[in-house]
């Protein structure tokens, strides 16, 4: 949606209630079978995955590019893509879904056995299991290990930050996106890692990149004051070998 606002693209916008398991209605399946959003849906097409429909967007209106031109810095946008999506995403969720999200959806006041009802209607395995494990509590070692990884990437992001205004470069692009969009949830979630003493370079980033017009206007869409105090289970951990 940053994606959308910042290109200033005309767009309808179709709330999903994930904690709702809206996600995996027939229709919505239909779109993505994996039950994942976001999905832009443009002539009959539904994209999916985050990172490759903001790059489509980038492609198919150039005007108000998100992409460096030069190869070296297209390449270091996508190289923070995959950072996100391959770790970075799952470990923020990790600890915004058990400040977050498990609190909303007690709010909620689903009986015990209805939501472990609508947890195995879910057809997708992986999140089946991934909801399952999210509902009984992630364990203290997951916590502690999305932790110390969090802190290695605020390490990372601040050494990028240091000689550079912008992440892949000195114009902001969708590597910014894609990290702002879950890093904004740590300054609440993780306040010893990420401070002016420790991250000063991060946190001007962070403030300058949500003082952006799209980005304001985006995160206005959401159905509550700051979209940044709801979490739910997130992607999992890419693993390789």
């Amino acid at each position: 949606m940053i994606c959308l606002e910042e290109k200033g693209l005309q767009y309808s916008s179709r709330y999903v209630d994930v904690l709702a398991f809206e996600q995996y209605r027939p229709e919505f399946l239909q779109l993505n079978d994996a039950g994942q959003v976001p999905v832009l849906v443009q002539d009959g097409l539904a994209y999916v995955e985050a990172s490759a429909t903001c790059e489509y967007l980038e492609e198919a209106f150039a005007d108000r590019p998100l992409m460096p031109r030069q190869p070296a810095g297209r390449w270091r946008v996508r190289v923070w893509q995959k950072y996100v999506d391959d770790g970075f995403a799952a470990s923020v969720t990790d600890l915004a879904w058990q400040a977050h999200g498990a609190r909303e959806l007690r709010a909620r006041g689903l009986e015990p056995a209805a939501l472990q009802s609508a947890i195995d209607r879910i057809p997708v395995a992986q999140r089946r299991a991934a909801w399952q494990a999210a509902v009984a509590g992630l364990d203290a070692e997951r916590l502690a290990r999305a932790r110390q990884r969090i802190a290695a990437s605020i390490e990372h992001i601040e050494a990028a930050l240091a000689g550079s205004a912008w992440l892949a470069g000195s114009e902001y692009s969708l590597a910014d996106i894609a990290v702002f969009s879950y890093f904004k949830y740590l300054p609440a979630l993780c306040p010893t890692v990420l401070n002016v003493d420790v991250a000063p370079c991060s946190l001007d980033w962070m403030r300058r990149v949500e003082a952006r017009p799209g980005v304001r206007a985006a995160l206005a869409r959401g159905r509550r004051g700051d979209p940044f105090t709801i979490s739910a289970p997130g992607p999992e951990y890419v693993r390789w070998g």
